[in-house]
């Protein structure tokens, strides 16, 4: 599905009664006009074109080096992953130097067109070895726009993050430091059955059966590629591994990276 399609806010009204609610169309090439979602009079509609706009520039401007990872779209919601060309840590220091497990900083973008998901960013790492993307809501700072671009503090916006960038590549941003420290710790910890179950019981209850059901299928196959690090590192990555290279992604599987990624760091570092 083309994510950079031509797009339009129509008022929604019935019998002659204009609602003050507004319908968000897109033009698919085959169909025509789609309804993409309804939205109100002031939400800060931008088409997914502007925004990869703004996020190639604003990468551009950072002094770190980006590639294009992923771009999400599903009708509605639309997500760009960009990750950065340098590490920022490794996971195990005692690692030969071929075998080092490093961590690199991505930024995804997000926008919708139905108001479910306001245009703006979030931080995340990598696993460089296998590009498992790792997302957090509690860790990883996140950014609303709240005023559209052109408009008196946009500028200001974007310096702000460009220096949030280049201050985390650099090892000042104590949040991202945290979450490092983490990881560093799930490393270590090897996880037997009680610790799996607190896991899943105390701090991953909400996450679907069917999900945590593959998680685990994929941390204890004898011939995965996790079976030899049967510890907390190795159970984030079984899940990072399945959620983010999902061939059919889901908003359901982006959000639930998140909240794997924070519930198993704080059941191990707690």
């Amino acid at each position: 599905m083309n994510p950079y399609q031509e797009i339009r806010k129509v008022p929604l009204d019935y019998s002659g009664i204009t609602s003050s609610a507004f319908a968000v169309q897109r033009l698919d090439e085959e169909k025509g006009w789609k309804e993409a979602g309804v939205v109100g009079a002031h939400y800060m509609l931008l088409p997914n074109q502007e925004v990869k706009d703004i996020a190639d520039d604003l990468v551009e401007s950072a002094y770190i080096d980006f590639e294009l990872d992923k771009e999400f779209f599903n009708g509605k919601n639309f997500m760009l992953s960009y990750k950065a060309v340098d590490s920022i840590a490794t996971v195990d220091h005692t690692a030969k130097d071929e075998d080092i497990d490093k961590l690199n900083l991505g930024i995804q973008f997000w926008n919708s067109y139905d108001g479910s998901r306001s245009f703006g960013f979030s931080l995340m790492l990598y696993r460089l070895i296998c590009t498992n993307g790792m997302m957090s809501k509690q860790y990883l700072q996140n950014h609303r726009f709240r005023h559209a671009p052109g408009s008196k503090d946009w500028n200001t916006q974007l310096e702000s993050m460009v220096h949030l960038l280049n201050m985390t590549q650099d090892g000042e941003n104590n949040s991202v430091n945290t979450m490092i420290n983490g990881i560093k710790e799930l490393n270590t910890r090897i996880i037997d059955v009680e610790e799996l179950s607190n896991i899943r019981h105390n701090h991953l209850k909400d996450i679907p059966i069917g999900t945590w059901g593959e998680i685990v299928d994929k941390f204890t196959d004898p011939r995965g590629d996790y079976h030899d690090t049967s510890n907390g590192w190795g159970l984030l990555n079984s899940a990072t591994d399945i959620l983010w290279h999902k061939k059919k992604p889901t908003l359901a599987s982006y959000n639930h990276n998140a909240i794997i990624t924070d519930g198993i760091i704080n059941a191990i570092c707690a």
